[in-house]
This record gives structure tokens, sequence and C-alpha cells, in this order.
């Protein structure tokens, strides 16, 4: 079974959140997986000329083609070697897996948020991530904040 989540790109003002945008992720959505992902992209979308790291609508649409980018491939087993080795698609938009949504599935165990409203020191958007359930309107409502854990790299 996929571990299913979603990002929301938000801006807070005057302690007031506005979404922006939600994009779905099918699998690795832990905080190992799809944190760790989502903190690499900000870190890449630092680095370019123009990041868009305040401007939710333009940064959700560049995670969005990060994320098909990661998905746009698949496993096979090599005959010769029998091992399994990563086959890129010929067609950029042969990849499944992601998607925007108006409001978070009820199948979905972690929420992000991206704050494009709050850069930190590091020069980066606030990132939450939180566990999430299903309210007795059938909403996902967020229950905990988890921590991303630190990488390699101490993305944190």
């Amino acid at each position: 079974m996929s571990t299913r989540s979603t990002t929301h790109f938000l801006t807070s003002r005057y302690g007031t959140y506005n979404n922006t945008a939600i994009i779905y992720r099918h699998s690795d959505g832990y905080p190992e997986g799809a944190g760790r992902d989502l903190i690499s992209f900000l870190k890449q979308c630092k680095a370019l000329p123009d990041s868009r790291l305040s401007d939710p609508p333009y940064l959700a649409a560049k995670y969005v083609v990060f994320l098909a980018d990661m998905y746009n491939s698949s496993w096979e087993l090599d005959e010769v070697t029998r091992e399994r080795k990563q086959i890129r698609h010929e067609s950029k938009l042969d990849f499944l897996s992601v998607g925007i949504l108006p409001e978070d599935p009820g199948d979905i165990e972690y929420r992000y948020t991206v704050d494009c409203g709050k850069i930190g020191k590091n020069g980066l958007p606030e990132v939450k991530c939180f566990e999430v359930n299903e309210d007795e309107n059938g909403k996902v409502q967020p229950t905990k904040e988890v921590k991303i854990p630190r990488g390699k790299n101490n993305w944190l």
C-alpha cells in the first residue's frame, strides 16, 4: 500500500492562511520520503535566478514538474545481470502519482504545508508535516505535527 500525502502551498498574512494549491503525492508520503524530497526541491528552487519561493502558485507549479520528473520512470529487470534498473520514459508526460486537488482526499496519511509568507533564516519557506485523520464530516484534519528528519545534508 502506498503512503499518500498532500502538500499545501499557502501564504500567511495577519494570522490568516490562504491556501493556494494542494498537490497530491500517491507514494512515499512519509516524512523520510516526501518531507526530504520537499526540502530538496525548495533548495533547488532557491539556487535558481528567479526562485519564486514567496509565490505559492508558481512554486506549486514547479513542485508538480519536480514530482513528475521523479515519477517519469519505471523499474525493469535486466535479463543478463538479473538486477533491477531504472528506465526513463520517452515522454515527459508519461507519469502517474501526482495530482492537483481542490481538497485533501480521505486516504492521505500526511499533510505538508509550505508557507511562502514565512521565509526562514535559511532562505526557505516554512515547511511543516502533520499526521491527519478524517473528522465526523469526512474532512481531513491535521492531528499531530511530525518532524521531518535531517538528511545527510542537514536539510532542516
